[in-house]
């Protein structure tokens, strides 16, 4: 959490905690780890310190946003990939222990509470997969193309396929989707105010990709807190077909 949250500030403040040395124009991508890293993944966790069987659809998200980070290099970088393999084995033992003393497995993996389907929260999911789905192309064809074996581009694309798939979690209105759609809505906005800073370094969603991002992340968190009042917010939605 501290080396994803102080890369976070590159776009600001350069930082010594940084996992590599970063060169001047691929700030921006330090943006990306901040938000996969250091706020989605880090936080999801930070969240369950309170009341964590409450919320299994959180270690269901940190456990599926793993594989997409590590599919993701795997598919685009495989050389790089076979070079960083302690990287699997650092997310394989932190995910077993996970999993190995949570209660609750059975509903991190299939939950037991009927699927409920927030139409609105749905709509707007599908609007951010719409506007990330050029950032995520751009990722995949430039981590294939990137060669100074870093994973800078691939980590901005999966980043945006995690956040696609969190959006369609927290639609779903299960245990913890409130939580994960305040994350959300923060990465959103945290991007956006990375790309205003950093307009025309590559990666970046430039001013109007900025701000468009940063509008979408209030509306969408308000949205959220509107929608799901409340963690067991999917008992009052039960009635609303999917």
């Amino acid at each position: 959490m501290l080396q994803g949250l102080s890369e976070g500030l590159e776009p600001w403040v350069r930082s010594f905690l940084a996992s590599t040395p970063l060169e001047e124009d691929i700030r921006f991508h330090a943006a990306s780890h901040g938000a996969l890293i250091g706020i989605l993944f880090s936080f999801s966790l930070l969240a369950m310190l309170r009341k964590p069987l409450d919320k299994p659809m959180l270690l269901h998200f940190y456990f599926i946003g793993h594989l997409i980070f590590l599919g993701t290099l795997l598919l685009t970088d495989p050389a790089l990939a076979k070079q960083s393999f302690f990287v699997f084995i650092l997310f394989a033992v932190v995910l077993c222990v996970l999993f190995a003393v949570y209660s609750k497995r059975r509903e991190m993996l299939r939950p037991q509470q009927s699927r409920v389907l927030n139409r609105p929260l749905l709509i707007m999911s599908g609007i951010a997969f719409l506007g990330l789905l050029p950032f995520i192309i751009r990722g995949i064809t430039g981590q294939i193309d990137d060669g100074d074996m870093q994973f800078r581009w691939g980590e901005g694309a999966a980043l945006g396929l995690t956040l696609a798939y969190s959006g369609y979690l927290t639609a779903t209105s299960r245990p913890g989707a409130r939580t994960l759609g305040i994350l959300q809505s923060l990465a959103y906005i945290y991007m956006g105010l990375a790309s205003i800073t950093l307009p025309h370094y590559p990666g970046s969603w430039g001013v109007l990709g900025g701000t468009a991002a940063i509008v979408y992340g209030l509306v969408y968190g308000a949205l959220v807190l509107q929608q799901l009042s409340s963690e067991s917010s999917w008992k009052a939605l039960e009635s609303v077909p999917s």
